[in-house]
């Protein structure tokens, strides 16, 4: 079978795994750190055991430039489920997604500051855009949190 083949049944695997550890964490009321750290430390066991073993890379072979770029993309993607988790105790499931979703405009400002990549029209709508969603969420929350206190405040 080729590398491909496999990376492809890693990533599935990965999925599958992901909801289960997820689905375990919440019967079990664990902590949203607990579970985006032991999603994403079965997750790297599980990719490096495939790297290492399946598809026939060895971790000496790869360039000094993709250990450079996993780790932080990790730490994003460990924080962002961190985030997820925690946003889903607190909010409704679709605030949670939404800033997911959100996390792609962190890479397009990373891109115009350090980088200094044109802002075009579309990407500076966007951007906006976003801020705006962000706003809304924030509206939204202060518009629960009244209504929560106008129904205990209904009951003294």
């Amino acid at each position: 079978m080729t590398a491909a083949y496999w990376y492809v049944l890693a990533g599935l695997l990965s999925f599958a795994a992901m909801g289960v550890i997820h689905k375990l964490g919440d019967h079990y009321a664990a902590s949203p750190l607990h579970i985006a750290v032991i999603t994403m430390v079965s997750s790297c066991v599980f990719s490096l055991t495939l790297a290492t073993g399946f598809a026939g890379h060895s971790l000496g072979r790869a360039p000094l430039k993709v250990s450079l770029i996993a780790l932080p993309f990790g730490a994003s993607a460990a924080l962002a489920l961190w985030m997820f988790q925690s946003g889903l105790r607190y909010g409704r499931i679709a605030t949670s997604w939404l800033l997911i979703n959100l996390s792609a405009a962190i890479p397009t400002v990373l891109s115009v500051w350090v980088y200094h990549e044109p802002l075009s029209r579309r990407k500076a709508a966007v951007l906006g855009l976003v801020a705006l969603s962000l706003v809304l969420l924030w509206w939204d929350r202060k518009q629960d949190a009244a209504r929560l206190a106008r129904q205990t405040g209904e009951g003294d």
